[in-house]
């Protein structure tokens, strides 16, 4: 898997010792808000969580690739390209650490992705936000995502259950 280059940004493929970055953002609770699962409370549950990312990616079902900035190469977050159907589809996942948000990050990361996938061969990019996260709507409109439709009470993990918006975008 290669690394993706934007204008600030370079997006390199995820691994093992970059679960210590990762930690500074599932620990956080406004950055985990939105995400499926609760803050991660350790550094060893986030490594498991890497953990499970690099499998999928060992699969051929996902490509997960740390986010940094070009000029000194500090951590600014994850993304991925998850659910990969070859020839046809992905969805598409961002995670930002909190200092970096409102800098357009979000926005060249996805805009980088969806070229990335389009390279790929894909068709269509999907995405599932919480009904709740204006931040994430706003950025898959100004990529050119299109709403699909409102999903309630999906259930995000056993036992716990969010509105959420599907998006697609078309390659």
């Amino acid at each position: 898997m290669d690394s993706l280059h934007t204008q600030r940004l370079i997006l390199r493929p995820l691994i093992v010792s970059d679960s210590n970055d990762l930690f500074g953002a599932r620990c956080d609770p406004e950055v985990m808000e939105f995400w499926d699962g609760p803050p991660d409370a350790t550094r060893s549950e986030t490594a498991a969580v890497v953990g499970l990312l690099l499998a999928d990616v060992d699969s051929g079902a996902a490509k997960y690739w740390t986010i940094r900035l070009r000029l000194d190469e500090s951590f600014v977050g994850v993304c991925d390209l998850s659910e990969i159907r070859d020839g046809e589809s992905a969805d598409v996942g961002f995670m930002l650490l909190r200092k970096f948000w409102s800098l357009g990050f979000g926005r060249e990361v996805v805009s980088c992705l969806l070229t990335h996938a389009k390279a790929l061969g894909l068709k269509l990019v999907t995405a599932r936000i919480h009904c709740e996260n204006a931040r994430s709507r706003i950025l898959l409109l100004r990529t050119g995502f299109q709403l699909v439709e409102v999903i309630p009470n999906h259930e995000i993990r056993p036992g716990v259950f969010r509105d959420c918006t599907r998006f697609e975008a078309t390659l």
